[in-house]
């Protein structure tokens, strides 16, 4: 089955905001096993949506069109799909109540404008949004089945996960089962796993997985495909293919599917029923930050620690120097888990040699030992941030796993 998705909107067009929405509706679809063959993206105009429907509707079975469905006059999707389906737009009363009673629950008064929400054309499936006021729908144009999403992106994700994919592989009408294996990892780059990993589908039995990577700095993603008649079948065919991608890219995974560096920490941390502080200085507060939006409690992370001047940091802690260095960093690591009485401390320091180099010093401390390391960055302020920070987390990981704590990365000098 061949899918199209149409995002509307000047906004999206002009690349006042990115399109974010078609990165996440292509991504998804492909994990359920359509593929997305065209996308397009079309401003608020009528004339244009409606040469962009008839295009769409002469090429591809199923069309996704994303936007369009707010209450303002440059709000056009209801309206060209009426014209591209020869139907009238008729007052969909069911969703007019839905819409009365969302403002009622908020305490707000619904506008008459909102009522353009509630008109469909005549033929058309609703298809339910339960957390905004932009009412999907379903119509044939032509040979082609067309669903209409809201912009809103946690309304358009709800909706395409639990109403348009259904729907999407019941009218495909394949009886196939697939199957995304994704494995995350640090410090090996896009091309050197690419070689590593070249031949790793051949151990397939029947050539049915298909590998792919996603690079997004510093991470990257690994990722396994598969469409088969059953599930022993995938299980027969990406078994094999899986365990040789674990053991080639080995150290460098940190974790697979769903999980993330900061997720696979919290775990580790928990397990061993350990708690941790974090000192850092110029990483703008991202590794504290991003285990705590795991550790919603506190339960693990009890302190954190974050500035971006080292004067205020080493006067906080009654400690002597104030230039950066890797024993600075360990004395740092030392005062802060003595301080605030937790099993172990994690301090991060960047070291900007030019404006473009970087030393980032990473220290691990407990009450039986204290590892440290030195990452050797390059790039602009951002890049070097991010790979500091991406570096630490990966530290601590190791440092948990028993793996080298120094290994080098990718994207070292």
């Amino acid at each position: 089955m061949k899918v199209e998705i149409i995002c509307t909107g000047d906004e999206v067009l002009s690349g006042k905001i990115i399109n974010s929405n078609f990165a996440h509706m292509s991504a998804k679809l492909e994990e359920a096993g359509l593929n997305v063959i065209w996308g397009t993206t079309v401003g608020d105009n009528k004339e244009d949506l409606l040469k962009s429907f008839q295009l769409a509707s002469e090429r591809a079975d199923a069309v996704i069109v994303n936007g369009g469905l707010g209450p303002t006059v440059d709000d056009l999707s209801q309206e060209v799909a009426a014209i591209a389906s020869g139907n009238e737009l008729e007052l969909r009363q069911e969703w007019l109540e839905i819409m009365e009673k969302f403002f009622i629950k908020r305490g707000r008064v619904m506008t008459e404008n909102n009522k353009k929400q509630a008109m469909l054309p005549k033929t058309s499936e609703l298809i339910n949004n339960p957390i905004g006021t932009a009412c999907g729908f379903a119509v044939n144009i032509k040979k082609s089945r067309f669903f209409f999403t809201p912009g809103v992106p946690r309304e358009l994700f709800l909706m395409l996960q639990d109403e348009i994919i259904p729907r999407l592989l019941e009218l495909s009408g394949e009886d196939i089962v697939t199957k995304l294996k994704t494995f995350h990892s640090y410090g090996i780059g896009e091309s050197r796993a690419d070689t590593l990993l070249k031949d790793v589908v051949n151990l397939s039995p029947d050539n049915i997985v298909k590998l792919g990577f996603q690079a997004h700095f510093p991470q990257l993603e690994t990722k396994l495909s598969i469409r088969a008649n059953s599930l022993s079948q995938i299980e027969t065919n990406l078994k094999p293919v899986e365990d040789e991608v674990r053991k080639t890219l080995g150290n460098y995974i940190f974790a697979e599917d769903k999980n993330t560096l900061e997720g696979s920490i919290f775990e580790l941390l928990q397990e061993v029923n350990k708690t941790i502080s974090i000192s850092e200085y110029l990483t703008w507060g991202n590794i504290s930050k991003r285990i705590s939006t795991i550790d919603k409690k506190g339960d693990q992370l009890k302190f954190s620690m974050s500035s971006n001047n080292l004067k205020a940091l080493v006067d906080n802690l009654k400690l002597s120097k104030n230039k950066p260095s890797i024993e600075l960093n360990e004395e740092i690591a030392l005062k802060v888990r003595e301080f605030y009485g937790t099993d172990l401390s994690l301090s991060v320091m960047i070291d900007y040699q030019e404006k473009t180099e970087a030393d980032t010093y990473i220290t691990m401390s407990s009450e039986n030992d204290t590892k440290s390391r030195v990452g050797k960055f390059i790039g602009d302020e951002h890049r070097i941030t991010l790979g500091s920070v991406e570096m630490a987390l990966d530290c601590v990981r190791r440092y948990f796993e028993n793996l080298p704590f120094d290994e080098k990365s990718d994207f070292e000098r």
